[in-house]
């Protein structure tokens, strides 16, 4: 992925948290409008707040999942472990 396409998604992540954001305080206000009980506006909220962090965990598992994996350094590996890399006899 390129690094305008990965700025680009961060901003479509960012953006969908701005906007679930903005749905749930649209909520609480309705929910207030509609003379809702706090108990139960709590309730709806939990959920709906708990809903969101879902949807926003998927997105971005989603996003790491698609991005191609990069290929393990293998003297990096073997020297964090303090080891040294011994080729193999042919």
């Amino acid at each position: 992925m390129s690094e305008a396409h990965a700025k680009l998604r961060q901003m479509t992540i960012e953006s969908t948290a701005l906007v679930l954001s903005e749905r749930l305080d649209a909520l609480a206000a309705a929910l207030q409008a509609a003379g809702v009980s706090p108990e139960q506006s709590a309730s709806l909220l939990a959920s709906a707040a708990a809903a969101t962090m879902h949807a926003l965990t998927l997105d971005a598992l989603l996003e790491k999942q698609s991005r191609p994996a990069a290929a393990p350094d293998r003297r990096a590996a073997a020297t964090s472990f303090g080891t040294a890399l011994v080729p193999l006899a042919a």
